[in-house]
């Protein structure tokens, strides 16, 4: 399993925009359904500051690269940020389900 992350920070000013690009982007998710992956959006606390992950199989290509919406979304990541966000991978280091 590949994990990867975007974290960025933008304006409070523009929190609302960035949460209905957000809206908008797991709606076009749906319409397209890739399959494979697990992607989450998430707004830590009452801040300014976003975390998305991508969760893939090992060695698996990243299905979001064929939505187009998807990269719409993360070229906006960088103006709502004030520049470039690379993604980092996660090393996981423990984890449990039930």
């Amino acid at each position: 399993m590949s994990v990867q992350i975007v974290q960025f920070g933008t304006e409070p000013q523009r929190v609302g925009e960035v949460e209905e690009a957000i809206r908008k982007l797991f709606a076009a998710l749906e319409a397209a359904a890739p399959t494979g992956i697990e992607y989450t959006a998430a707004r830590v606390g009452d801040s300014s500051q976003f975390l998305l992950t991508l969760v893939l199989p090992d060695a698996a290509a990243n299905p979001l690269l064929e939505v187009p919406a998807a990269g719409e979304f993360l070229a906006k990541v960088g103006e709502w940020a004030g520049g470039p966000v690379p993604p980092s991978t996660l090393h996981l280091l423990g984890r449990y389900t039930a």
